[in-house]
């Protein structure tokens, strides 16, 4: 006789995550800067979406972010000026970048930056999207 086994793929996902939170946000290549994006991961844990005022929504699959790390303020000139136009400094930049590093393999790599109001809410956020993106992969069971 075999023994019932129930599987339960859903897991508790926080809230916070589920409702959003407004991030700058900038690609270096090609250069892009896209203030207050509204940021938010699906009920599933599958997804993170975000969507800029006046722009279509875009869609990151967690099965395929290889690292999530709080990144250096960029030298980019360009990059910076977009900052100082709405206002933040060099200064209050620093510890307030999520580097999201995702890909099919590991040659073919993008990386997505995310500026949070401040460096808690930074480390926070990239730790619970790492361990979201490693559920979501199957590299952590909970």
């Amino acid at each position: 006789m075999t023994k019932s086994y129930e599987f339960n793929w859903q897991k508790h996902l926080p809230e916070f995550m589920q409702e959003g939170a407004s991030f700058d946000r900038f690609d270096e290549d090609p250069y892009l800067f896209e203030p207050n994006s509204q940021m938010k991961v699906d009920e599933y844990g599958f997804f993170i979406t975000w969507k800029s005022e006046g722009k279509e929504g875009q869609v990151l699959e967690c099965s395929l972010i290889n690292s999530i790390r709080v990144g250096a303020v960029p030298k980019d000139p360009k990059i910076l000026s977009s900052f100082e136009a709405v206002g933040k400094t060099e200064a209050d930049l620093e510890g307030c970048i999520i580097c999201i590093c995702s890909g099919t393999d590991l040659v073919n790599l993008s990386f997505m930056f995310m500026v949070a109001e401040s460096p808690d809410t930074a480390r926070v956020n990239a730790v619970l999207i790492f361990i979201e993106a490693c559920l979501t992969d199957g590299l952590l069971a909970l």
